[in-house]
């Protein structure tokens, strides 16, 4: 009986820890939510009002009426996002495909090397891609985001889609050899469908990159023509201090609708990805 007390007492202890964790990262969601349906008077008000009295959309109206450019940003992110993903997706899954299944000279020199980049700050590569880019006159424009974008995030979605495809048995290529098929007719419509949950992961981490990276987006363009939403949100930062709060808590709060979309659709296959692409890769 007393090992079973200490069996719940065990668990109860690690549900605990696990709870406050999970607190300490959803609590300023949370907080930025209940500021955005706030009235100015509770937000700048001298205590501390936790829940609204009165629930205010004004807010998200003086977003949609009084941030002109909200829209043009918000138009650029989804585009940059969608094509970052995109080519990540194409490129990271047919690069994976060949480190798992295909046996070429210098193999294991280009998957160490990308291994090696992997262990590197992005940071790193901001003045010799603003120099290249400079160069090629991309500064200012979408392809100038999307092209690092999708260079950034390759490294690990390749060893998560190597993992994937290292996971499914070689028996099925060979039955697809014996049928005709070539390597890309197996890799479309066999190994590709089999390794969804990579795939499902490298969307999600590749749309969170992209979505919200602000580093790259902030000096690689200059003008609304090409910036992101993740740069918008600083300008809003000095608007008017009356309603800036309450503003920006709901421009906040409208940015974080695509990633929840995007993960709550596709976490059933995230975790299960990870643990088979980035631990078994």
């Amino acid at each position: 009986m007393w090992m079973r007390i200490k069996v719940y007492a065990d668990k109860a202890a690690i549900w605990l820890i696990l709870l406050a964790i999970s607190m300490f990262f959803i609590v300023p969601f949370v907080w930025t939510l209940i500021t955005s349906v706030k009235i100015n008077e509770e937000i700048y008000s001298a205590r501390v009002i936790i829940l609204p009295t009165v629930l205010s959309f004004m807010h998200y109206v003086n977003v949609v009426t009084k941030m002109q450019d909200f829209f043009a940003y918000t138009r650029n992110s989804a585009i940059i996002t969608f094509w970052s993903v995109l080519g990540t997706v194409v490129f990271s899954s047919s690069t994976g495909y060949s480190f798992a299944k295909l046996r070429y000279f210098g193999q294991n020199f280009f998957l160490g090397f990308i291994l090696l980049i992997l262990t590197l700050p992005y940071a790193i590569y901001l003045i010799p891609i603003y120099l290249v880019e400079s160069r090629l006159d991309l500064i200012n424009t979408r392809w100038g985001l999307i092209l690092p974008y999708i260079a950034i995030n390759m490294p690990m979605a390749v060893f998560i889609m190597r993992g994937q495809f290292n996971n499914i048995p070689n028996d099925l290529m060979q039955a697809a050899s014996i049928d005709g098929s070539s390597h890309f007719q197996t890799f479309m419509r066999i190994m590709l469908p089999i390794a969804k949950p990579g795939v499902a992961s490298v969307i999600i981490l590749t749309f969170i990159a992209a979505w919200g990276e602000f580093l790259f987006a902030r000096t690689l363009t200059n003008t609304t023509a090409a910036q992101t939403i993740a740069v918008g949100i600083t300008f809003l930062r000095d608007e008017a201090s009356s309603w800036a709060y309450g503003t920006l808590s709901a421009t906040i709060t409208l940015t974080l609708i695509p990633l929840l979309i995007i993960f709550l659709s596709m976490q059933k296959y995230f975790i299960k990805g990870i643990m088979e692409g980035a631990l078994k890769g």
